[in-house]
């Protein structure tokens, strides 16, 4: 196999020949705080092909990037984030509990990471609170981006509106637990992709996501090993907070 340094990573049991997508998990994550512009750099630096993110909304209706709905972990605000208005949050310190070398690291909006990423590497969105599509939309149009990002939640209900409201939005599924009916709700979306945490991830899994002509992601592998057993079995995409760890084999 080659890694992101040397061209396509080769996957799969049989002879059949499977380019893997590296996507890095809120940035490169594992060196950087997550979710912002600078983890995005060096997850682009690192040679990952997409890079992962979460947005939400703020008071004043503002998507920014941010993973969870309090502000206490990742930044030196307190709270939930749906309580602060866009102007509040660009006052906070998002890196400083990272390392001191990140302090005054700013929450990105989603317009911000747009930029950072779009030219370099592919947008992957994680929708953390239902979005109106067309606040979405709007910005993935400015960018145009639209047919290039790919759209995920663990929530079906978030992505439907989306897809009636854009035929070409890629969207995917999230799931960390395995039903039958995964595959064919994921197709029912007219989405392309099922992203499944590798604690539910197997070989029959894929194939049956396969069978339905989907590709299959998985999240979060975060060493060497997990990573080339997850390639093993024929993923198309893995996210990790480590890109760098697919390399030449």
């Amino acid at each position: 196999m080659r890694g992101v340094g040397g061209g396509d990573i080769v996957c799969g049991m049989s002879s059949v020949r499977k380019a893997l997508n590296v996507i890095a998990h809120r940035g490169a994550s594992g060196y950087c705080p997550e979710n912002t512009v600078a983890s995005f750099e060096e997850g682009i630096r690192l040679g990952a092909k997409g890079i992962e993110f979460d947005i939400r909304l703020t008071a004043d209706g503002v998507p920014v990037v941010l993973h969870d709905a309090m502000l206490d972990r990742t930044t030196n605000g307190k709270g939930p984030v749906a309580e602060h208005t866009w102007m509040d949050l660009l006052q906070l310190d998002a890196g400083s509990w990272k390392h001191a070398r990140f302090a005054g690291t700013r929450i990105p909006s989603l317009a911000e990471a747009l930029l950072a990423i779009g030219p370099y590497a592919r947008p992957i969105i994680e929708l953390k609170t239902a979005i109106d599509p067309e606040v979405l939309l709007s910005q993935l149009r400015r960018f145009d981006l639209e047919e290039d990002v790919l759209v995920m939640s663990f929530h079906p209900e978030w992505l439907a509106p989306l897809r009636q409201r854009s035929k070409v939005v890629p969207l995917g599924l999230l799931s960390d637990r395995w039903g039958e009916e995964l595959p064919s709700q994921t197709r029912a979306l007219d989405a392309d992709t099922l992203l499944l945490h590798t604690k539910v991830l197997g070989t029959s899994q894929i194939a049956a996501a396969e069978s339905e002509g989907l590709e299959v992601w998985c999240w979060t592998p975060n060493d060497a090993g997990l990573i080339a057993a997850c390639a093993a079995m024929g993923v198309s995409g893995i996210i990790t907070d480590y890109p760098d760890l697919i390399r030449s084999r």
